[in-house]
């Protein structure tokens, strides 16, 4: 194929909104993604796109393995998916790579680079 460029796993994409560090999950429109180096803003970065990262969690609730989660922008954590607010991803493609105890502050979350919702 002559018109192949890349896999798609990765992406170059211009820090937007602020700086970003180096493993922070990032939302780049509706697709959620972990930074693979940090970048000052409007700088570029590679991001992964699909995966297993171990990343925040908002602490309060158990989940188990499989389930689906969604980004909660105003704590920087995912969460079991409930109700969404303002700038939180839902429906993106990660899923709980194990189950996580409600005390957890960090899990194992599978990206699968599948487009979400943004609220």
């Amino acid at each position: 194929m002559k018109n192949f460029i890349q896999p798609g796993n990765v992406i170059e994409v211009p820090a937007a909104a602020a700086n970003v560090a180096a493993g922070q999950v990032v939302a780049i429109g509706s697709l959620l993604a972990v930074a693979n180096s940090g970048a000052a803003l409007g700088q570029p970065y590679n991001a992964t796109l699909s995966g297993v990262f171990e990343v925040p969690k908002v602490a309060g609730a158990a989940w188990t393995l499989g389930q689906t989660l969604m980004w909660k922008a105003a704590s920087g954590a995912f969460a079991a998916v409930g109700s969404a607010v303002s700038g939180d991803v839902t429906g993106a493609g990660v899923s709980a790579f194990a189950a996580a105890g409600s005390a957890d502050t960090k899990a194992l979350v599978r990206f699968a680079g599948i487009p979400g919702t943004v609220a």
